[in-house]
């Protein structure tokens, strides 16, 4: 499923899906990553950039972007939701 990168943080330059930015407060925004509460939109005509599952947990099956397995670790990476380091590439994946 592709989710559009669609908001950016002014502060620190993070870019999301606005859905993630939206807080408790009617028409309020904070960045998901610092938490700095100006956010500005990015234009529909650039929202080429996507989140999408690109990676595989070979443990417990889950699919994720590849970003959010990487670790500090060059050339480790773990599965976001059970911590395994089993993480293949899903275009690698035979069929």
């Amino acid at each position: 499923m592709d989710t559009a990168i669609n908001a950016a943080c002014t502060d620190c330059g993070a870019t999301f899906p606005r859905e993630e930015a939206t807080t408790g407060s009617e028409n309020e925004l904070a960045c998901p990553v610092c938490g700095c509460g100006v956010v500005r939109g990015i234009p529909a005509q650039h929202t080429a950039l996507t989140e999408r599952d690109s990676a595989r947990c070979g443990s417990c099956g889950a699919t994720f972007p590849r970003s959010e397995a990487r670790t500090e670790t060059k050339g480790q990476l773990v599965c976001p939701d059970c911590g395994a380091n089993n993480v293949r590439t899903i275009e690698d994946e035979p069929d």
